[in-house]
């Protein structure tokens, strides 16, 4: 009789627990759409015809249907490619507000929080010709009337040169408070409405978005933050290129600083969706970059930040083999000097520097060298041979090569190509012509001009059968690999995607953005619980094996382990009528759920037993 009891209690205590876990209910429930793109043909009619991308509105209806959803933040670019009238533009934005209305639940307020992307700007103010309206404004509409009017210490204007028109006023930075969460936005400002390919933010709304940090974490230092802006860094995880992150320049530099002081920020962002590489395939964590305290991309999973299951087992690829990430210094054998960056270009230091070296896809056996430091502002860090023949750095790779000496006498070096780096390996280090790419030249530590080594020279050279020879004499071409000493660097914040309405220039869908629904169509879900945080990249249209690649239809989620406080103290800016409460169901030993929890007695709560 008593094991029969115990199995029965046992038995009603799963069963409570199972309720408990399964009615578990995020504190923050967070939508993140991104690059809509409503181009010309959609909005460059009479306002009658006016639509939205399709892709859109199927991807709205759908997290009306299977999210309960707090706020939803819009990443940029709703609309592009084409210079409309004014009243064009605000009826496509009336449609987009209209839209995402719907994805609420019918008993709350619509919070949508809206990045202003490069092309966004772009729409009012394409070549530079000047326009009587802002195509980047969404807080004077909707914003202002959906979430709250910003106070004058929670938004940060800039005037941006509009031609003859004189000034443009623009919302570059603002900050609110939604349901606790404190959301902070850099928006695309004066550089980007005066050009749409200017990937720098202003200094100066930078400078606004390390204050406001500095004050919110001055209340809790312990605080989850997101921050979200429309271009990412461009070291990003699964970028398509370099170049399609910011420039190097003073806010991007002063923006990396100031997020890596705090490791519970979450940075999320929009713009890169060209190419195969944009798309999320298998697990959200492919586009998710986790820094140090330093500003340097580290491991993207650990103890505390894991992948979950993809429940896709039938379009699951075998996990790639995990190889280690090794840094390198590059030191030149003649002068014992490093390769680095100067105040002005790619130069040699004194001190060793960082330098990353990746296989080159595409090319075989070739490699791309990246460089650290802070010189080259203008020019990022990869290595490469100019026109010239000069080598300098650039936004962009080229291939480079590496040759291991095999034999050196008095009259001549001969080296091999080898795809097998080792350190301790003398080594000649060999481009391709960014011009001529039938061209080769070895790297060498001469500078050019010599006084203040602005770039280095370039040695020409010819492969035969994978050899290449050089004069003995010519010891400036030799270069020799260490293994560069790394500290285990105190992880910091993340960045994570947003997903695209249209992935374009790739496999699944060859070409440009047309307005049909393309194949692949993704966006972010974030809920935030009590003792972590969840990310999930929901697919939206098609899944399976297209043209040879596969993406999975339930991706694997990414997970941070953190302590996040329940909110308190209302909603700033913003009169939810349904404000967000976790209810904490009770049960009696029975298993049935308790209405009344000041009732007397034992009870189970969150799978506890409790003596009221």
């Amino acid at each position: 009789m008593k094991k029969t009891l115990l199995t029965t209690l046992l038995a009603v205590l799963t069963l409570a627990a199972g309720a408990q876990s399964e009615t578990e209910k995020p504190l923050l429930t967070l939508a993140c759409i991104s690059d809509i793109h409503t181009e010309r043909s959609l909005i460059d009619c009479d306002l009658s015809s006016i639509a939205v991308r399709g892709s859109f509105t199927k991807t709205v209806n759908l997290i009306k249907q299977n999210e309960q959803i707090d706020v939803m933040l819009l990443g940029g670019d709703c609309t592009s490619d084409a210079t409309i009238a004014e009243s064009n533009w605000k009826q496509a934005r009336k449609l987009i507000v209209q839209c995402t209305r719907k994805a609420f639940p019918a008993t709350t307020s619509t919070p949508v929080i809206y990045v202003t992307g490069n092309h966004d700007y772009e729409v009012a103010n394409w070549d530079n010709i000047p326009k009587p309206y802002n195509a980047g404004d969404h807080y004077t509409y909707p914003m202002k009337n959906d979430i709250g009017e910003l106070t004058e210490g929670e938004a940060f204007y800039e005037d941006a040169d509009n031609g003859d028109l004189g000034k443009m006023t623009l919302l570059a930075a603002y900050h609110y408070i939604i349901n606790g969460f404190d959301f902070v936005i850099l928006n695309c400002g004066k550089n980007f409405f005066k050009s749409a390919w200017d990937y720098t933010y202003s200094e100066e709304s930078v400078q606004w978005v390390a204050d406001k940090l500095a004050e919110i974490y001055a209340e809790d230092a312990d605080k989850t933050v997101f921050f979200a802006l429309h271009i990412p860094f461009s070291d990003s995880n699964s970028i398509r290129e370099p170049s399609k992150g910011m420039a190097s320049s003073a806010g991007e530099k002063l923006l990396k600083k100031t997020l890596s002081k705090y490791p519970n920020l979450i940075m999320l962002y929009g713009h890169d969706h060209g190419g195969d590489k944009a798309y999320t395939r298998r697990k959200t964590s492919q586009r998710v970059t986790r820094y140090d305290m330093n500003g340097q991309v580290i491991a993207t999973t650990d103890e505390t930040h894991v992948d979950g299951m993809t429940q896709d087992p039938e379009n699951d690829e075998k996990p790639e083999e995990q190889k280690k990430d090794v840094k390198w210094y590059i030191r030149s054998a003649q002068s014992g000097k490093y390769l680095g960056f100067n105040a002005i270009n790619l130069g040699m230091v004194d001190e060793p520097t960082m330098a990353t070296i990746d296989p080159y896809e595409g090319t075989e056996a070739a490699f791309s060298i990246s460089v650290s430091g802070s010189g080259s502002e203008a020019n990022g860090n990869y290595v490469i041979s100019s026109s010239s023949g000069r080598f300098s750095a650039n936004a962009n790779k080229y291939p480079t090569y590496f040759y291991k000496v095999t034999k050196k006498d008095d009259t001549q070096i001969t080296a091999e190509r080898t795809t097998e780096l080792t350190i301790g390996d003398s080594c000649i280090i060999v481009a391709e012509n960014a011009k001529d790419r039938s061209l080769l030249y070895a790297l060498t530590n001469e500078g050019y001009p010599s006084t203040n080594s602005n770039r280095l020279v370039g040695l020409s050279v010819t492969d035969n059968a994978g050899k290449i020879s050089i004069a003995a004499s010519q010891q400036k071409a030799l270069w020799q690999l260490e293994e560069a000493v790394t500290e285990q660097a105190q992880p910091s914040f993340f960045s994570a995607f947003m997903g695209s309405m249209r992935y374009y220039y790739n496999t699944i869908d060859p070409g440009d953005m047309p307005v049909e629904t393309p194949n692949i169509v993704q966006a972010l879900m974030v809920y935030v619980y009590q003792d972590r945080v969840e990310l999930h990249m929901k697919n939206y249209n098609k899944s399976g094996t297209i043209n040879g690649i596969t993406v999975n239809k339930n991706l694997a989620p990414y997970i941070s382990y953190r302590t996040v406080k329940v909110p308190t103290g209302g909603v700033q800016g913003v009169q939810l009528k349904d404000k967000h409460i976790e209810y904490i169901d009770t049960y009696d030993l029975l298993g049935r759920k308790m209405s009344n929890a000041k009732s007397k007695g034992i009870c189970i709560s969150k799978n506890k037993k409790l003596f009221k």
